[in-house]
Parts: C-alpha cells; structure tokens; sequence
C-alpha cells in the first residue's frame, strides 16, 4: 500500500497550478474527438455501421495499449517523456483520417491513434499520483480543469460549426492546435524526484532499482481485484447511458435535441469533483466509491421507470455522483494500494480493464438489450447490475487509512 505524504513535506510553489494547465490540456483533445470524430468520418463517405467498426477499434486499444505504455514509464523512470511521446504521436495519427479513402485504411488508422490516445489519462494520472502521494495535494481541485475545459472546448467550437464544410478541416486543426496545448502543458510539469537530474549515479542505479522491473504480481492483491471487478462492473452498466442516452430521449420521450441534456451531466460534476478531496477525508475513498455506484444504480433504474422529460433532468444531476465521485474515488483508491513505483502501471492497468473493457463489453450488452427488449427494460437490466455491484463492494473491497484518522 502507498504511504500517505507526511505534513512535513512540502508542496512546491506552483505545482497546483502546472497539474491544472496539464487537466486543462488534457482534455481538450477529448473534446474535439468526442463528438467530431464521428463527423469528420461521416464527411469521408462512411456509413454508419462502418463508423461504428472504426470507433471500436479505437476503443479497443483502450484496453491493449494502456497498460503497455504504464509499464514503459515505470521501467524507464521518465513518465513525462513517455507522456510526451504519445502527444507527439496521437496529432499526426489523427490527421491521417482526413486521408482514408476505404474502411482498411481507416481501421489501420483507428489503431495507431488508439494506441497513441488512449493511454493519455491514465498515465496523466500516473504522473499526478506520483507527485501528490510525495508531496500531497488534492486530486479533485486539479481534475477539476478537464472538466471545465471539456466543456469550455465545446461551447466554443460549436459556434464554428467544425464539421460543416466538406473535407473536414477544421476538425483536424482543432485536434492539431489541441495536441500542441496538451504537449506544451506536459513540458511545464515539475518533475518527479525519481526523474531528476540524469546524473551518472542515477543512470546507473535505474537498471537495478525496482521502479526498473514493475511486478505485475504486487498489484494482483484481492484489494485490488475487487476493486477493479467492482469499478468494471460500475462502467459496464453506465455505458447504457453513455452509448444510448440520445436515442432513449427521442424514442421514449420525443427530445429531438438532447444536448442541453447531456450538458446537465458535465455541469453536475464539477463541485463534487472540486470537493472530492474534503470528502474523501470525511466519509472515506471506497465510501465515496460507493456512492458513486449507489448514484449509477438510481439513474439507470429511474431511467428505467421515468414517466416523462421532468423525471430525467434531475436524474441527470446524478452525474456528480455516477462519474464525478466514481472517477476521483477511484483513481485516488489504485493510487494509495499499489507501491509508488508502480503507479503508472497500476492506473493504465486499472483504465484498460474498467473502461475498455467495461466500455466495449458493456456496450455491447446494452446494445443487445435494447435491441431485444427496449431502452426502459436495458436501463432496469442496467440499474440491476449497479446495485449488485453495490453489495460487492460493500463485502470485499476494504477501506483504507484517512490522513490523520482511520476509516
């Protein structure tokens, strides 16, 4: 288990502010990808089930390449580097998509850029876990940034109408001009102490240090399978939401124009996100990771049961809860049960399993519920698994030592 940072250590001037700039940063690519990808294929002449094909492929590497690049940046003692790398990387593989002329091409290209975008997060977060649990600091008042800058990137890209021309490119200059703000945001980063200066003795020392040779063993502790399976499983029914939510509003309850409703969602995350640390010292990490599911579990089953648009929207404000506090909870929960060598591993492991795995698994699923018995039945099914996740937790993940008091 990591040990938490002692008071005595003190958190550098400006450090808060360069994790932000990196969240900020981080994020504004997603919020190009997110909703215009779709769009600049759909310019290329795909058809839906073809597009459909290609973001998988994307979402596929989301559960291969992760922790591929987690452990190169724990074998290598330079995580920001790495970080770099893949930045560097993910722009021109992205660009390549105005380019495909054939589904071939475009799947060759969805996987060099899944492999180049999907680590991003969680060897962000690797990075910021490292720093925090030596110097301290709250995660929530950092993560904050992605969350505002996600949405500030789409009430400011929307008035430019990015995908209304034919060819696409404003939507690849978007992610270009995104990609050198992420890059720029990764060389402000302080380094950690393990990376600082390449001196002789330390190039020396790397080859035989633990940080060198991660054990994958040293995760695979029942704490940390629990708690995995659990957070899988809590993706796994909440990607009904995230792949169906706009149809299930048009089909159910006549919303042709459903993104003033999603937008509740981001809205509602923000000040649990903000406060999440305080929390987290109150109630506990698993505790607020519980809410998180209790929040899934009472979403997706009112979902299931809302007689009209007026039950919705304030199901939506359980967004603070189904991403806001499942996210930091969870991230902040890997970070404190694996050794501080191995958190780079441990996050993109952790991301790899849950969300791409949950992803495409639950996706999948909730395709195939709604196909067969409807969306209010798939949400019902959905909302089930979150409240069996819910007793799960509660009877095998423990709860871990709170700064200054125990859980």
């Amino acid at each position: 288990m990591a040990s938490l940072p002692s008071p005595a250590v003190r958190f550098p001037p400006g450090a808060g502010w360069r994790f932000l700039l990196v969240y900020i940063a981080l994020f504004v690519p997603f919020a190009v990808t997110t909703p215009y990808l779709q769009k600049l294929l759909s310019l290329r002449g795909f058809r839906e089930d073809e597009m459909g094909f290609v973001l998988g492929c994307i979402e596929l590497m989301a559960v291969v390449a992760p922790p591929l690049w987690g452990m190169l940046s724990d074998r290598s003692g330079r995580p920001r580097a790495v970080l770099a790398g893949c930045v560097v990387g993910m722009v021109p593989a992205f660009l390549l998509f105005g380019a495909v002329r054939s589904l071939p091409m475009a799947v060759g290209v969805a996987v060099l850029f899944g492999v180049l975008y999907r680590p991003l997060i969680p060897l962000t977060d690797g990075i910021t876990f490292r720093f925090l649990n030596t110097h301290g600091g709250d995660y929530g008042k950092i993560r904050i940034g992605g969350s505002l800058a996600f949405i500030g990137t789409l009430l400011l890209l929307e008035p430019f109408g990015l995908g209304s021309r034919g060819n696409g490119a404003m939507i690849l200059a978007a992610l270009a001009g995104a990609g050198c703000l992420q890059l720029v945001s990764v060389l402000v980063l302080l380094p950690h102490p393990d990376e600082a200066p390449h001196t002789h003795r330390t190039r020396q020392s790397v080859p035989h240090s633990p940080a060198a040779e991660p054990a994958l063993r040293e995760l695979l502790r029942p704490a940390f399978l629990w708690f995995m399976a659990c957070a899988f499983l809590g993706r796994f029914a909440m990607m009904g939401y995230y792949s169906f939510f706009t149809l299930y509003l048009a089909e159910m309850h006549g919303v042709q124009k459903a993104g003033l409703v999603w937008l509740l969602g981001p809205l509602s995350e923000i000040p649990v996100i903000y406060l999440s640390g305080r929390i987290m010292n109150r109630i506990g990490v698993r505790n607020l990771f519980a809410l998180g599911i209790l929040g899934a579990a009472v979403r997706l089953l009112g979902f299931s049961l809302a007689p009209s648009l007026a039950v919705v929207i304030p199901l939506q404000f359980l967004h603070s809860l189904t991403f806001g506090a499942y996210h930091c909870s969870s991230v902040t929960y890997v970070s404190r049960i694996v050794p501080q060598r191995l958190q780079s591993t441990a996050q993109t492991l952790f991301a790899a399993v849950t969300v791409g795995g949950g992803g495409i698994l639950g996706g999948t699923a909730a395709g195939l519920l709604a196909h067969h018995l409807g969306f209010r039945a798939m949400y019902g099914c959905l909302g089930g698994v979150a409240a069996l996740t819910l007793g799960v937790l509660l009877a095998t993940v423990p709860t871990l030592p709170r700064q200054g008091k125990t859980e």
